[in-house]
């Protein structure tokens, strides 16, 4: 009798072994899915600081494009965003930039690789973020 339930006991363990299997591929899909959604949020928190640190330099200076660039860069970079993947876009472009009282938007763009890339075959989410601000010291 105590054969019968051994042996029923060792095939018990074969398919847990299974079960446990797929469902820890399916966890592990799902971790990897909760990293890539934290990453990107983290990702668009940054790239809209920066947009917004680059809005604040270009409302002071808006006839200097590289120093709004940089401001922007350097807001990301601090932040753990590799400099050269944040592309800066500065609407409207100098040197026609409008007189104070007129708006200068900024747009950052980072493309954020993904940990779910090969599974689902998006490799990179783009990250975008616009921000406006007034000009209001514009030299004349």
């Amino acid at each position: 009798m105590f054969g019968i339930l051994r042996g029923i006991h060792r095939d018990e363990v074969g398919v847990a072994l299974v079960e446990m299997a797929l469902v820890l591929s399916l966890l592990l899909l799902l971790l990897a899915g909760v990293v890539d959604f934290g990453r990107a949020f983290h990702g668009h928190i940054i790239i809209t600081n920066a947009s917004r640190e680059g809005a604040r330099y270009g409302s002071r200076f808006p006839f200097h494009p590289d120093g709004i660039v940089n401001a922007v860069k350097h807001e990301a970079a601090e932040s753990g965003v590799p400099p050269e993947s944040v592309l800066v876009t500065i609407d409207p472009a100098p040197p026609q930039v409008t007189p104070d009282g007129q708006p200068i938007r900024i747009t950052a763009t980072y493309e954020l690789p993904t940990v779910w890339g090969g599974i689902i075959g998006t490799y990179t989410l783009t990250l975008r973020s616009t921000a406006e601000m007034v000009v209001f010291s514009a030299p004349h």
